[in-house]
Protein backbone atom coordinates (compact mmCIF):
# COMPACT_ATOMS: atom_id res chain seq x y z
CA UNK A 1 0.00 0.00 0.00
CA UNK A 2 1.37 3.45 -0.82
CA UNK A 3 0.81 6.91 1.32
CA UNK A 4 2.25 8.70 -1.17
CA UNK A 5 2.46 11.62 1.71
CA UNK A 6 -1.89 12.25 1.40
CA UNK A 7 -2.72 11.69 4.61
CA UNK A 8 -4.41 14.39 6.83
CA UNK A 9 -3.61 15.31 9.92
CA UNK A 10 -7.69 15.50 11.62
CA UNK A 11 -6.66 11.44 12.85
CA UNK A 12 -4.03 11.35 15.72
CA UNK A 13 -0.46 8.95 15.11
CA UNK A 14 -2.55 6.04 16.74
CA UNK A 15 -5.78 6.25 14.61
CA UNK A 16 -3.34 7.07 11.53
CA UNK A 17 -1.33 4.31 12.13
CA UNK A 18 -4.06 1.96 12.77
CA UNK A 19 -6.10 2.72 9.88
CA UNK A 20 -2.65 2.05 7.54
CA UNK A 21 -2.37 -1.06 8.82
CA UNK A 22 -5.78 -1.99 8.44
CA UNK A 23 -5.98 -1.13 4.76
CA UNK A 24 -2.16 -2.65 3.96
CA UNK A 25 -4.03 -5.49 5.38
CA UNK A 26 -7.49 -5.41 3.62
CA UNK A 27 -5.17 -4.76 0.43
CA UNK A 28 -2.78 -7.47 0.72
CA UNK A 29 -6.27 -9.98 1.31
CA UNK A 30 -7.55 -8.67 -1.86
CA UNK A 31 -4.46 -9.39 -4.16
CA UNK A 32 -4.25 -12.76 -2.82
CA UNK A 33 -8.56 -13.12 -3.74
CA UNK A 34 -8.95 -13.91 0.10
CA UNK A 35 -12.79 -13.66 0.28
CA UNK A 36 -12.52 -14.65 4.24
CA UNK A 37 -9.28 -12.48 5.16
CA UNK A 38 -11.31 -9.50 3.00
CA UNK A 39 -14.38 -10.16 4.97
CA UNK A 40 -12.50 -10.60 8.71
CA UNK A 41 -11.95 -6.63 8.78
CA UNK A 42 -15.27 -5.59 8.18
CA UNK A 43 -17.61 -5.67 11.21
CA UNK A 44 -20.22 -7.96 11.47
CA UNK A 45 -23.07 -5.72 10.81
CA UNK A 46 -21.02 -3.62 8.27
CA UNK A 47 -23.02 -2.06 5.32
CA UNK A 48 -21.79 -1.49 2.12
CA UNK A 49 -22.87 0.19 -1.54
CA UNK A 50 -21.12 -0.80 -4.25
CA UNK A 51 -20.46 1.30 -7.44
CA UNK A 52 -23.69 0.44 -8.73
CA UNK A 53 -25.75 1.39 -5.91
CA UNK A 54 -26.53 -1.96 -4.55
CA UNK A 55 -26.41 -1.79 -0.88
CA UNK A 56 -25.20 -4.74 1.36
CA UNK A 57 -25.84 -5.26 5.44
CA UNK A 58 -24.13 -7.35 7.54
CA UNK A 59 -20.84 -9.52 6.88
CA UNK A 60 -22.67 -12.51 6.09
CA UNK A 61 -24.93 -10.34 2.90
CA UNK A 62 -21.58 -8.87 1.90
CA UNK A 63 -19.87 -11.85 1.69
CA UNK A 64 -22.38 -14.30 -0.51
CA UNK A 65 -21.59 -11.02 -2.91
CA UNK A 66 -17.97 -10.85 -2.74
CA UNK A 67 -17.62 -14.34 -3.01
CA UNK A 68 -18.97 -14.22 -6.10
CA UNK A 69 -16.96 -10.93 -7.15
CA UNK A 70 -13.41 -11.37 -5.75
CA UNK A 71 -12.51 -15.28 -6.79
CA UNK A 72 -10.55 -14.32 -10.41
CA UNK A 73 -11.58 -10.90 -10.72
CA UNK A 74 -7.77 -9.43 -10.59
CA UNK A 75 -7.07 -11.99 -13.70
CA UNK A 76 -3.40 -11.45 -14.00
CA UNK A 77 -3.55 -8.01 -12.64
CA UNK A 78 -3.86 -6.02 -9.11
CA UNK A 79 -5.35 -3.90 -7.22
CA UNK A 80 -3.36 -1.10 -5.19
CA UNK A 81 -5.10 0.86 -2.34
CA UNK A 82 -4.04 4.31 -2.01
CA UNK A 83 -5.19 6.02 1.64
CA UNK A 84 -5.39 9.07 0.54
CA UNK A 85 -7.35 10.98 3.25
CA UNK A 86 -8.32 9.82 7.16
CA UNK A 87 -11.05 12.82 8.55
CA UNK A 88 -11.67 12.03 12.50
CA UNK A 89 -15.57 11.59 13.71
CA UNK A 90 -15.31 11.06 16.96
CA UNK A 91 -13.72 8.73 19.87
CA UNK A 92 -11.77 5.94 17.77
CA UNK A 93 -13.68 6.26 14.44
CA UNK A 94 -12.70 7.88 11.24
CA UNK A 95 -14.03 8.66 7.49
CA UNK A 96 -11.18 7.15 5.47
CA UNK A 97 -10.77 8.21 2.03
CA UNK A 98 -9.35 5.38 -0.42
CA UNK A 99 -8.36 5.46 -3.74
CA UNK A 100 -8.42 1.67 -5.68
CA UNK A 101 -6.93 1.04 -8.83
CA UNK A 102 -7.01 -2.08 -10.87
CA UNK A 103 -3.85 -2.69 -12.88
CA UNK A 104 -2.78 -4.97 -15.89
CA UNK A 105 0.85 -7.01 -14.97
CA UNK A 106 2.73 -3.59 -16.00
CA UNK A 107 1.17 -1.37 -13.45
CA UNK A 108 -1.01 0.40 -15.72
CA UNK A 109 -4.49 1.03 -15.16
CA UNK A 110 -7.14 -1.52 -16.54
CA UNK A 111 -9.56 1.10 -18.47
CA UNK A 112 -10.94 4.24 -18.25
CA UNK A 113 -13.43 2.13 -15.39
CA UNK A 114 -9.86 1.07 -13.33
CA UNK A 115 -9.84 3.94 -10.56
CA UNK A 116 -12.17 3.57 -7.71
CA UNK A 117 -13.05 6.13 -4.43
CA UNK A 118 -14.30 4.14 -1.93
CA UNK A 119 -15.20 5.78 1.39
CA UNK A 120 -15.20 3.86 4.67
CA UNK A 121 -16.58 4.34 8.12
CA UNK A 122 -13.46 2.69 10.50
CA UNK A 123 -14.16 2.16 14.33
CA UNK A 124 -10.84 1.35 16.60
CA UNK A 125 -12.70 -0.81 19.41
CA UNK A 126 -9.73 -2.76 22.04
CA UNK A 127 -6.78 -1.43 19.54
CA UNK A 128 -8.82 -3.23 16.70
CA UNK A 129 -9.73 -2.03 13.57
CA UNK A 130 -13.12 -2.37 12.08
CA UNK A 131 -14.91 -1.20 8.95
CA UNK A 132 -18.19 -0.78 9.98
CA UNK A 133 -19.35 1.28 6.41
CA UNK A 134 -18.23 1.82 3.21
CA UNK A 135 -19.18 3.01 -0.68
CA UNK A 136 -17.31 2.58 -3.88
CA UNK A 137 -17.56 5.19 -6.91
CA UNK A 138 -16.42 5.08 -9.80
CA UNK A 139 -13.98 7.84 -11.01
CA UNK A 140 -14.42 9.54 -14.39
CA UNK A 141 -12.81 11.94 -15.87
CA UNK A 142 -13.75 15.45 -15.39
CA UNK A 143 -13.19 18.83 -16.70
CA UNK A 144 -11.00 21.69 -15.02
CA UNK A 145 -14.41 22.61 -12.85
CA UNK A 146 -14.69 18.89 -11.84
CA UNK A 147 -17.92 18.42 -14.36
CA UNK A 148 -18.14 14.53 -16.29
CA UNK A 149 -16.52 14.82 -19.15
CA UNK A 150 -18.11 13.55 -22.08
CA UNK A 151 -15.96 10.44 -23.74
CA UNK A 152 -15.90 10.23 -27.00
CA UNK A 153 -15.91 13.94 -28.54
CA UNK A 154 -17.76 17.19 -27.87
CA UNK A 155 -21.58 17.37 -28.46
Amino acid sequence: MRLDGRVEDSADSYGRAATEALFADVERAHRAEDVDAYLSFFDEDAVWVTSRGVCYRGRSDLGDYLHGAIPGGLGDGTVQYVVESIHSIGPNSALVVVDQTYTNRDGEPWDEHARHTHTYVVSLRDHHSRILAGQNTVRVATDTLGRPSKIGGSS
